[in-house]
């Protein structure tokens, strides 16, 4: 079981793919995403760090620039002003 995610920016699509975990720095404190969560919508914080656990590869960390985070169905999507991978 996996989390499919897509990570978008105002500018473009960041990154997409499937990962076993992820965390994200919201306006009320970390937030950790694993499959199965309850549906869930946060703002993220101001510079916020995102971490990535892909099934396959590396761990991925990037800075966000604000924004709002939704998990529904295993789908986590993290939409930000700015964010670099």
């Amino acid at each position: 079981m996996a989390l499919k995610v897509e990570v978008v920016s105002r500018e473009r699509v960041v990154w997409t793919g499937e990962a076993k975990y992820v965390r994200a720095r919201s306006v009320s404190g970390d937030l950790g995403i694993l499959p199965g969560m309850i549906p869930t919508c946060t703002l993220l914080a101001q510079d916020g760090e995102l971490l990535i656990e892909p099934v396959d590869g590396e761990p991925i960390k990037t800075i966000l620039n604000a924004g709002f985070l939704t998990v529904s169905n295993d789908h986590v999507t993290i939409a930000a002003k700015h964010a670099e991978i």
